[in-house]
This record gives C-alpha cells, structure tokens and sequence, in this order.
C-alpha cells in the first residue's frame, strides 16, 4: 500500500508551515535555453530522430529522497526518453542529466527552498516542441504539472506527443481531477500521430479509475499494463501507468524499488 495521500497532506503541512512556497512566473527550465512561461521551439537545424523502436521510462522520483542515482543510472543504459514526477532541482540531479548526456525539460510546478519542483522529461534525441502547464490542488493549494513534447520519430510520418503527468492529489468530487484530464484532452486534441501519456496519475479510488477509463476510451488509449506489475498501489488500484496509441507495444514491465515511494515502469514500442 502507498501512502501517497497521506504523504501530499504532510507535505502540504510542511509547506505552510516553513512559509517558502512559491509558484515562480516561468514554468518551463531547460538546460539548453533560457526559463520559459509556456513553450519552447528548439531551433536545431537538424533534430535527430528517436529510433523506430526506443524505450521509455517512467518514474514518480519522491524528490530524491532515496538513494535513487545508481538504480536510475542502470535503468537508463538502454532507455531512450525518461519521464520523471515529483524531481527536485538539486544541483547533483542535474549533474547526473549532463553526465548522461540527456536534453532535458522540467515543469517548475513550484519552488520550495529556491529549488524547483515538479515532472520532467529527458531523452536521447532533442525534442521539437515542449510545453509546460499547471493544475492547483483544490485542498492542499500546491501545483501539480505537466509536459507536452514533441519529438522526431524514425519511421512515423508525423511527430511523438509525449506528455509526462503528475495528477492532482485530492479533488472534492473528482472535479480537479477531471480538469486535469481535459486539459491533456485540449493539447492533444489535434494530434493524429503517435501519442504517449505516462506518470503519476494518483488513481486511488473507483471514481478516478472510471474517469481514466472513460478518458482513455474517449483518445482511444491503450494502456501499457506491465507484466510483472509491481506498480505502488493504493487501495488496490495502481497509481502509475503509461497509455499509448499509434505505436506497436513490445514490452512493459515495472521495476521492484526502494529508492522511491513509487515503483518505475518501462515500456518498448516501434513504430507501426
């Protein structure tokens, strides 16, 4: 059992009382351009494509409290884009992205001590496009966020949306939750190419669970279910998962781990 809705309560608890929250005006970071309030366009003059087939990696990073780099640094040996909830922007975190010679973005969600938080996605090959959005808990006031990118793909006519999700916590009625949903709806409304929507989508309960249901239903997602599924789970629901649609699934499998509150998923696709 996980305990993350205690855990968004303590540490919503924590936040108001050392007062230092703050929601900084620029939303996206990067460690090739200058901070961003929505979008960036890498003017590259020749992207590399992901390959055919990549590999994806998915993991709520629990602020890299855990002694997350060796297991992390194993993962990614053959793991081309790299999705991460709940990273902190600590100075040895972004060592180790350089290191691994990774493009990255991060969501500044909030910041807390003068260090950002909130998802962010990495990759071998340099994305074309990538947005950053916000979702306010109703309860706790602390943002969530998101990242919307877009990346060459080898052998598919149109680009990869990757969107990278950290979902609302606690939402009276499901409403917040819902609207977070809808806003991923929006962004991806007019994407007819290869799309993945991975993270962290804090599904507690039979309400959020028929909501994703019906919303999957709705972009005709196919969920990555992995075998063995060792996802963090929550009332016996899993709170992690990758979708997908336009892609051929290879394989999907989550990792057992104690570097974090939540246990990762990868997963494999090609192109169709």
């Amino acid at each position: 059992m996980s305990l993350t809705p205690v855990k968004g309560l303590v540490l919503a608890g924590a936040l108001a009382l050392a007062g230092c929250l703050e929601v900084p005006r620029q939303t996206l970071l990067s460690n090739e351009f200058q901070p961003a309030e929505h979008c960036l366009y890498p003017s590259l003059p020749a992207i590399a494509p992901l390959p055919a087939q990549f590999s994806l990696l998915s993991w709520n990073i629990y602020k890299q409290q855990r002694n997350w780099q060796p297991e992390l640094s194993r993962w990614m040996a053959d793991t081309d884009v790299l999705l991460l909830q709940e990273a902190s922007g600590r100075d040895d975190f972004y060592q180790w992205l350089e290191q691994q010679q990774l493009h990255w973005f991060q969501a500044d969600a909030f910041e807390w001590q003068q260090l950002p938080n909130g998802v962010l996605t990495a990759s071998r090959q340099p994305a074309v496009q990538v947005c950053a959005e916000r979702m306010t808990e109703p309860a706790t006031r602390i943002p969530k966020s998101l990242l919307f990118s877009r990346y060459s793909l080898a052998g598919a006519k149109e680009q990869l949306l990757v969107v990278n999700l950290h979902a609302v916590n606690f939402s009276l009625r499901g409403r917040t939750y819902q609207a977070q949903l809808d806003m991923i709806s929006r962004a991806i409304a007019g994407h007819s190419g290869p799309l993945i929507v991975a993270g962290d989508f804090n599904r507690w309960n039979a309400r959020r669970q028929q909501q994703l249901n019906q919303w999957a239903v709705t972009h005709q997602l196919s969920e990555a279910v992995p075998a063995p599924d060792l996802r963090t789970r929550f009332w016996g629901y899993p709170l992690d998962a990758i979708f997908y649609r336009g892609l051929t699934l290879i394989t999907a499998h989550s990792i057992n781990t104690h570097a974090s509150d939540h246990s990762p998923i990868k997963a494999s696709f090609s192109t169709l």
